[in-house]
């Protein structure tokens, strides 16, 4: 028993001598032997073995050369031993220090999170991983457990180097490729999944896998204008069409629409086709109307024959309306209707029911100075002059013929612009024309006193027939005003001294004269001696006049 210990003591002293030329820390080479366990043996010349941890050969075999680190300690065993770990380290380094220099990736798992950023281990060498340089997304608290990155900044120090990584240009980087990747494969027409990331006024923002980003506007929303984009939320995901492509901004326009059949092409109708609306709103230039699932416009000038102008208290929203169309554009999407081309004109159709000669009821509903504007119904709107108001061509003012009741019948007379010309003096003959067929000058005429002016009278002598006696024709005896003679409402006789036109100037004057001269004529008939001449006419004269003054 002494001697077996005393050999292996002797042994190891032999052993111990013949690696006193390797100092601790010094590189040494050798072959792998055997793997036995968890440990493995290498020969490095010198007659003698040492050993090394299995799982610093990962992937060598028995036969393969190493190189190692004497460490100058012995394992339970009584084994030296050797280790990769500082060569691994070294190299290690000097790969970081290259993939730093160059710009290269490099693989990094994730350790534990540390103030302000996570630690990180890339090949076993520790590095710092700062918040800001994590490339983290909305929500997310950690980068993945393995991810690549960049070395931003690399300073060697004796013990442990000062690695600072950053995982957001990776990010971005692999964003981009696969940004490049998917809008290569984008194409016009192409059917896609969208979600709703943002809502916006003009419309929603949408992403297909988080990667690329889109818009889809309100008007490419739906062909139904009573759908909104409103009904959308963040989160949602709907189905769309690729509009358009920006491959040099990577921009997409999306359109939902072009998914539904297009309305305007399975639309059924055509220009001069008549077809039900309903007035969806009513602006300043018109209205808005829903032909089926089309949109049209109705401008205020189309809404009516006669009063286009009033066109916001003529309707509501909600109304149905049989309109003509009249634009039709289909690629533009563009429809124009007119309420008025659907209908017969009112006046129109008024004279149709109610020609020339008939005779109608309306109210008066205005009256100017020459002109008077009747209510006939509906839209129709009558107009009575004054020349068609009276025969009198004296009257000045339309209100003089239509005093006391406001509804009346009227003669239709035919049309004037948009309106029915109306008439009330054709109910009667032209007594003026009657008058002066039965009178001329030197007829001795009868009449009432209409009306006194200081230069005369007016005297009604048949129905709108007036005559003027002037002041100077009133009486022989000389007045200076009408009214010393006459007065409103006195029965006259005048004789006819003169007509012009529709003038008749009257004298009572020139009557007296004449009865005067009458008078004389029967006195000196009856005062004549049979078979004596007749005397002066003075002396007849001077006669009568002394007959009258005992008279």
């Amino acid at each position: 028993m002494e001697n077996t210990q005393s050999e292996f003591q002797k042994l190891l002293e032999e052993e111990s001598q013949s690696l006193n030329f390797y100092s601790r820390g010094e590189k040494v080479k050798g072959k792998i032997v055997r793997i036995q366990d968890d440990v493995a043996f290498v020969d490095i010349g010198q007659k003698t073995e040492v050993a090394i941890p299995r799982n610093e050969i990962e992937g060598l075999r028995e036969g393969d050369e190493i190189e190692a680190i004497y460490l100058g300690k012995r394992n339970k065993e009584g084994y030296q031993l050797i280790s990769r770990k500082p060569l691994v380290f070294q190299e290690t380094l000097e790969k970081l220090e290259n993939a730093f220099l160059n710009k290269e990736r490099v693989k990094a798992k994730l350790d534990r999170k540390a103030q302000k950023g996570f630690i990180v281990s890339i090949k076993g060498v520790k590095a710092y991983l700062p918040y800001s340089e994590a490339g983290l997304k909305r929500g997310e608290e950690f980068p993945p457990a393995e991810f690549e990155a960049y070395i931003i900044k690399f300073k060697k120090n004796k013990k442990n180097p000062n690695i600072v990584v950053s995982r957001k240009q990776v990010v971005e980087e692999d964003l981009k490729k696969k940004k490049d990747e998917i809008f290569n494969l984008l194409k016009e027409g192409m059917e896609v999944e969208g979600k709703v990331v943002k809502k916006l006024d003009t419309g929603v923002v949408l992403s297909l896998d988080d990667i690329i980003f889109g818009f889809l506007p309100k008007s490419l929303y739906s062909w139904d204008k009573s759908r909104s984009i409103d009904e959308l939320s963040v989160g949602d995901k709907i189905k769309v069409m690729i509009k358009e492509v920006d491959r040099e901004n990577q921009k997409v326009l999306f359109s939902k629409r072009d998914l539904e059949p297009n309305p305007w092409k399975e639309f059924d109708k055509d220009v001069g086709d008549i077809v039900e609306a309903t007035v969806t709103d009513i602006n300043d230039y018109g209205l808005v109307v829903k032909v089926g699932q089309l949109e049209g416009f109705i401008h205020k000038n189309e809404t009516s024959h006669l009063y286009p102008q009033k066109y916001k208290s003529m309707f509501k929203v909600g109304d149905k309306v049989k309109a003509k169309i009249i634009e039709l554009d289909r690629d533009k999407r563009r429809l124009k209707l007119s309420i008025k081309a659907a209908q017969p004109h009112p006046i129109d159709k008024f004279l149709e029911e109610n020609p020339e000669g008939s005779v109608v009821k309306g109210e008066i509903k205005d009256i100017k100075n020459k002109v008077a504007f009747v209510d006939l119904g509906g839209e129709v709107e009558g107009i009575l002059h004054l020349e068609d108001a009276t025969w009198n061509p004296k009257i000045r003012n339309i209100g003089q013929v239509l005093k006391g009741q406001k509804v009346r019948e009227f003669k239709v007379l035919g049309k004037e612009d948009n309106k029915i010309r109306l008439g009330l003096k054709q109910f009667t003959e032209n007594p003026w024309e009657k008058f002066l067929k039965e009178h001329k000058v030197g007829d001795v005429v009868k009449g009432k006193v209409k009306k006194l002016i200081d230069r005369g009278a007016f005297v009604e002598l048949y129905n709108d027939v007036e005559g003027f006696i002037p002041l100077k024709e009133i009486s022989k005896e000389k007045i200076e005003i009408p009214s010393d003679k006459l007065s409103l409402g006195q029965e006259v006789e005048a004789k006819i001294i003169k007509i012009k036109g529709n003038d008749i100037i009257l004298s009572i004057k020139a009557l007296e004269k004449d009865k005067e001269k009458e008078e004389i004529k029967k006195v000196i008939e009856k005062v004549k001696p049979k078979g004596e001449g007749l005397g002066t006419l003075g002396e007849l004269i001077k006669q009568k006049l002394k007959e009258r003054g005992k008279a």
